[in-house]
């Protein structure tokens, strides 16, 4: 009992000996309010303890979360779709033959200009008949330029049987289409469409591979033969195109480099990977909300521990406050000393939180976490890297911040409306 009036003492002293004629400034009380914060350091490293936890277990797993789905975007996107497309204005609504950019071979040399930009693939599109004898399958025709096509492009590493394009008068198709119309590796395919000006677009080409990605309405719904033969089979100029692929150095870039690319003009758009998957945006959205809800979960435990911590606080102090209430300090200014205790026991955590996330991220995103030996032949399959590198998420960082932040001013708040109704007379006689 003596060591509790002695500190009772001591905060009043300190209260009076810094206050000036209006009371003491907000400097002083900042003060006093940390020093008061270190009276009981076990308790405080405890709830600062539990505010690190919360706030390193969302940093953590938003960042592996991120990484993910950098992987996955990064993985459809280089199958078929690119990070960034370059369209006419119209094409991804009404995609007709019609729709598409002229002068593309000079926009072509301007994008691949762009920093970050890695490469530029020019393709044309269309829907057809793909027959072989008496079967006939319907397929999206897709006219690429091989060299720039096995660049970039993870499907020619997908070939199961023959091998990818080289040369004019080639064709290559999913496994499941191949076995639908009937044919192997060296028979001949006619594809029937209906050509830019209406007339019918024809084309007969040699299976040169069969290629498997494991998605089958891939498998059974994609063509690929050189831009050439579907230049002269459809009737398109020499320098349009339906689509100019852009591959940037990261997912991330991709978007900015898309928004720059797409503003002030009228003769094009650029997409980025949200609007050209948007089942993957709608998965991350998914899956986001899922981690917010755990973590607000875990949140609001701790904003209880926090809550228990003050009024543990309040109890113990009682005396002080009480003695602070008699010598003229008004309640809400007692109030408002904890609440400048909350702050700083929800900054103590949260720099504490970012510390060890930041101690356990940034070594991953250099050597990344490794994934089962046993789905060593998965990930070869769909073209996977073995390890799996998080990316920092900054939005994880700054939102625990203001979640725990909030959260503690709660936890003072709710102990700390006992304090106007404290009688100064009943709190001095308080043990």
């Amino acid at each position: 009992m003596g060591e509790i009036a002695q500190q009772d003492r001591k905060a009043a002293d300190d209260l009076d000996a810094e206050a000036g004629p209006a009371g003491p400034s907000g400097s002083s009380v900042a003060a006093i309010a940390w020093r008061n914060l270190w009276r009981n350091r076990r308790r405080t490293w405890l709830s600062a303890g539990g505010i690190a936890f919360a706030v390193w277990m969302l940093v953590i797993a938003l960042s592996m979360q991120d990484g993910s789905f950098e992987i996955m975007i990064d993985n459809g996107s280089r199958l078929l779709l690119g990070h960034i497309q370059i369209q006419h204005p119209d094409y991804q609504d009404d995609a007709r033959i019609e729709n598409t950019i002229v002068d593309a071979t000079v926009l072509q040399r301007r994008v691949a200009g762009v920093n970050g930009v890695v490469s530029v693939a020019p393709r044309l599109q269309a829907f057809a008949l793909v027959s072989s004898g008496e079967r006939s399958f319907g397929a999206q025709i897709l006219g690429v330029d091989p060299a720039l096509e096995a660049s970039w492009s993870t499907l020619p590493t997908m070939i199961s049987e023959g091998r990818y394009l080289q040369r004019s008068g080639e064709v290559v198709v999913g496994t499941t289409l191949a076995r639908n119309i009937g044919v192997s590796v060296g028979d001949e395919i006619v594809i029937l469409g209906t050509a830019r000006k209406g007339g019918v677009a024809a084309v007969v080409a040699e299976l040169v591979g069969t290629f498997d990605t494991g998605q089958s309405e891939l498998d059974r719904a994609i063509v690929q033969l050189p831009i050439a033969d579907f230049r002269e089979g459809w009737g398109i100029a020499e320098d349009e195109v339906h689509v100019l692929l852009v591959i940037a150095s990261s997912v991330g870039r991709s978007e900015k480099i898309a928004g720059a690319l797409g503003s002030g003009n009228s003769d094009w758009r650029a997409l980025d990977w949200r609007a050209l998957m948007p089942e993957a945006q709608q998965t991350i959205e998914m899956k986001a909300i899922g981690a917010y809800f755990f973590f607000a979960l875990i949140a609001t435990i701790v904003t209880f521990s926090v809550v228990n911590t003050f009024m543990m606080t309040i109890f113990e102090r009682t005396r002080e406050f009480g003695m602070l209430v008699a010598i003229g300090m008004k309640p809400g200014a007692i109030m408002l000393q904890l609440q400048l205790e909350a702050v700083w026991l929800a900054l103590l955590g949260v720099g504490s939180g970012w510390l060890i996330a930041a101690g356990f991220i940034l070594p991953l995103m250099s050597f990344g976490v490794p994934l089962p030996e046993e789905a060593g032949d998965l990930l070869r399959r769909y073209n996977m890297p073995e390890r799996m590198y998080p990316t920092f998420s900054y939005t994880a960082a700054w939102l625990s911040a203001v979640i725990m932040l909030v959260g503690t001013q709660l936890a003072a708040l709710i102990p700390g409306l006992r304090i106007r109704k404290l009688r100064p007379v009943e709190a001095l006689r308080a043990h």
